[in-house]
C-alpha cells in the first residue's frame, strides 16, 4: 500500500528526486522549484545581513591606523602614539592587515569600499553554508529555518564593520572543510594552511581555527584507535597532523611572530570587563541571541543518526558562546555548517503531517505562501529597523553613525564643541568613544584608554579605568586614572558615567552637559579663559546634528553658535 501513496505525492519523474523524497519525506517538488526556493531564501538572508550598516565604535581607529600605516610605508606601527597613560607603549596589532585594507578602501572608495568589505565576509559565510546544504541534501524547510533564524542572529554582529567579520568567514570555511574531510578525503584540506596564513594577520580569532583543527586531529586519532588502523576513508590522523603542523607554523607568519600568540593567550586568560566578553547570562540582550539554542533543540528532537564529531564540535562552540556573548555568532555559523542534515530529519519527524500535506503539485501554492511568509517577515524586520535611518537620508550602502545615544552612538556635538573652543590636552573618555576622539582630536589631544585593550594597555591600567567609569561620590578623594596620570579633560556618559563623582571634586569644573555626554575640565591655568567664558555666558542653543550621520561624522555640522550651553559650571 506504500507505493500508491508515493505515486500520489510524487508527480515528478526524476529517480534521484523520488529517492530523496522517499528517504527525507520533504515537500515534494521539482528540482527547479526547489532551487528557486533555496535561492530566494539564501538571497534574502544575505540581503538582510548586508542591508543595514552601523559604524562600530572602533571603526574610526581601524580605518585611521590603516591609513597611517600606508602613509608611513609600514605594515603596522610598532609603538602606540595615541595614549598619554602608556606613552610609546609596544603595540601588538593583531588586526593590522584588516586595518590596512580598511584604510586603503576608505581612502580610495569611501564608505562604499568598507561596505563591500563587510559584504564579502557575509557572502562567504552564507556561500559556505550553501555548499554544506547542497552536500547534505537539506530540505527546503530545513534551509528556511537555518537561514532565516541564523541570519537574524548574525545580523546583530555583522551590522557593524569590524575585524571580527574576517573571523566569521574564515571560521565557516575552515569548519566546512574539516567536516567534509571527515567523511571523505579531499584536496580542500590543503587549503587550511593558506587560510591560517591570512587569518592570523586579519584578526586574533584565528585561534578558533587552530582550536578546530586541533579538535578534529584529536577526533581523528580517537577514530583511528577505535578502528585499529591509520588508514580509512575520511580524516586519517597522519594527514591531519601534517595539515595541523603546517597551519600552526603558518600562524607565525605575522609581524610579531610568537609575541602575538603570547599576547592573545594572556588576553584570554585574564578577567574581561567588556560586555561582549561576558557570559550569556551576565547581561541583557535581544531574544535573537538565544535562537541558535532553540535550533539545537529542534534538530535534536527528531534526529537519530548523530555523528559524534558533530556533537563534540557543537558542544565546544556552545560552551564558548555561553561563556562569551561575542561567540554567539560562531555558534550560529556552526549550526548552519553542521546541521543541515539533522534539521532536515528533525523537521520531518516532528512535523511529518505538514510535510505530507504540503507535498505534491496540488500544494505548490501552499509552499509558495510558506516560503514567502518567511521572506516577508525578514524583510519586515529589516524595514522596521532601517526606517529611521532612511528618514535621515541614509542609504543601504551608507555607514550610519548614531549621534545622540550612548555607545555605539558617538558624542558628535561635544567633539565639535571641543574643537570650536580650542580645548586640547589629555582626555579620558568611554572606551567606546575613544577611537572616535582619536580620529577627530589627535594629535593635539591624547586619550587615556581605548578599545585596543590588552594589545596596548596593561591589565592594571584597565582596572584603574574601569574603577573610574563606575566611580561615585563615596569613592576616595583621589582616583588613579585622574590623579596618577596627567588627565586634564573628561568626556563621559551622562547616563552611566561618574558625573556625581566629578561634580563633588573642587578641582574639576563641568563645562557642558546634555542627555548624552558631559564634558569636564580640570582647573588648570591653560583652561582659565575657557572656564571664565563658560561662567559668564548665557545659555544658548547649540546646533544639533542629525540623529543619524554618515561615517566618519561631523560633516553635517557647519554653523554652530560661538556661545555654548553651560549646565553646571561653577
Amino acid at each position: 500500500m506504500a507505493e500508491p501513496e508515493q505515486i500520489h505525492f510524487l508527480p515528478v519523474t526524476d529517480p534521484s528526486l523520488r529517492n530523496a523524497v522517499s528517504q527525507n519525506c520533504d515537500w515534494v517538488m521539482s528540482v527547479s522549484e526547489r532551487k528557486r526556493y533555496l535561492l530566494l531564501l539564501w538571497g534574502t538572508s544575505v540581503l538582510f545581513c548586508c542591508g543595514l550598516t552601523i559604524a562600530d565604535p572602533d571603526l574610526w581607529g581601524h580605518t585611521l591606523y590603516g591609513m597611517r600605516s600606508i602613509e608611513q610605508g609600514v605594515l603596522t606601527e610598532k609603538n602606540d602614539p595615541f595614549s598619554y597613560t602608556v606613552p610609546d607603549a609596544t603595540w601588538v596589532n593583531h588586526e593590522w592587515l584588516t586595518e590596512y585594507q580598511m584604510g586603503w578602501l576608505w581612502t580610495h572608495l569611501g564608505n562604499t569600499g568598507l561596505w563591500w568589505w563587510r559584504n564579502f565576509w557575509v557572502i562567504l559565510v552564507f556561500a559556505t553554508a550553501a555548499w554544506m546544504f547542497r552536500r547534505a541534501q537539506a530540505s527546503v524547510a530545513a534551509a528556511a529555518v537555518l537561514l532565516l533564524f541564523n541570519a537574524e542572529t548574525l545580523s546583530q554582529f555583522v551590522v557593524f564593520i569590524r575585524p571580527q567579520l574576517a573571523t566569521y568567514g574564515m571560521f565557516a570555511l575552515t569548519l566546512a572543510i574539516l567536516r567534509s574531510e571527515w567523511d571523505q578525503k579531499s584536496w580542500r584540506i590543503w587549503l587550511l594552511p593558506f587560510i591560517m596564513m591570512f587569518w592570523v594577520n586579519l584578526h586574533g580569532g584565528f585561534l578558533a581555527g587552530v582550536a578546530m583543527q586541533g579538535l578534529f586531529l584529536a577526533a581523528a586519532c580517537i577514530k583511528s584507535f577505535r578502528l585499529k588502523s591509520l588508514e580509512y576513508e575520511g580524516l586519517p590522523p597522519i594527514r591531519m597532523l601534517t595539515v595541523f603542523a603546517i597551519s600552526s607554523v603558518a600562524t607565525l607568519l605575522n609581524p610579531y611572530g610568537l609575541t602575538m600568540h603570547q599576547m592573545l593567550w594572556y588576553h584570554l586568560g585574564t578577567e574581561q570587563f567588556v560586555r561582549e566578553w561576558q557570559p550569556l547570562w551576565a547581561a541583557q540582550q535581544s531574544a535573537v541571541y538565544y535562537a541558535p539554542y532553540l535550533l539545537l533543540a529542534l534538530a535534536g528532537l527528531g534526529y537519530s543518526r548523530w555523528k559524534w564529531i558533530d556533537l563534540v564540535v557543537t558542544a565546544v562552540v556552545c560552551y564558548e558562546a555561553i561563556s562569551h556573548i561575542r561567540h554567539t555568532a560562531l555558534l550560529a555559523i556552526t549550526i548552519m555548517i553542521l546541521f543541515p542534515a539533522p534539521m532536515t530529519d528533525g523537521l520531518r519527524r516532528c512535523f511529518g503531517i505538514l510535510h505530507r500535506q504540503w507535498a505534491g503539485e496540488r500544494r505548490r501554492a501552499v509552499r509558495v505562501a510558506a516560503v514567502a511568509c518567511g521572506v516577508l517577515i525578514l524583510i519586515g524586520v529589516q524595514v522596521s529597523g532601517s526606517i529611521r535611518m532612511w528618514q535621515c537620508g541614509m542609504r543601504p550602502w551608507d555607514i550610519a553613525v548614531e549621534t545622540s545615544g550612548d555607545v555605539p552612538g558617538v558624542p558628535l556635538k561635544a567633539i565639535h564643541l571641543i574643537q570650536e573652543l580650542g580645548i586640547k590636552g589629555n582626555l579620558v573618555t568611554d572606551y567606546g568613544w575613544a577611537q572616535f576622539v582619536i580620529w577627530h582630536l589627535y594629535p593635539e589631544t591624547k586619550i587615556a584608554f581605548d578599545g585596543r585593550y590588552r594589545t596596548v594597555y596593561p591589565a592594571q591600567l584597565e582596572r584603574e579605568f574601569i574603577e573610574f567609569q563606575i566611580a561615585h561620590v563615596l569613592m576616595p578623594e583621589k582616583t588613579p586614572i585622574l590623579d596618577d596620570y596627567q588627565t586634564e579633560i573628561a568626556l563621559i556618559s551622562t547616563v552611566r558615567g561618574p558625573c556625581a563623582y566629578l561634580d563633588q571634586r573642587e578641582d574639576w569644573v563641568s563645562l557642558y552637559q546634555d542627555q548624552q555626554v558631559s564634558l569636564y575640565l580640570r582647573k588648570l591655568p591653560k583652561f582659565t579663559a575657557i572656564i571664565d567664558r563658560a561662567l559668564q555666558s548665557e545659555h544658548h542653543a547649540v546646533a544639533t546634528p542629525p540623529v543619524w550621520d554618515r561615517f566618519p561624522g561631523a560633516a553635517q555640522i557647519r554653523h554652530l553658535s560661538p556661545d555654548f550651553a553651560v549646565v553646571s559650571a561653577r
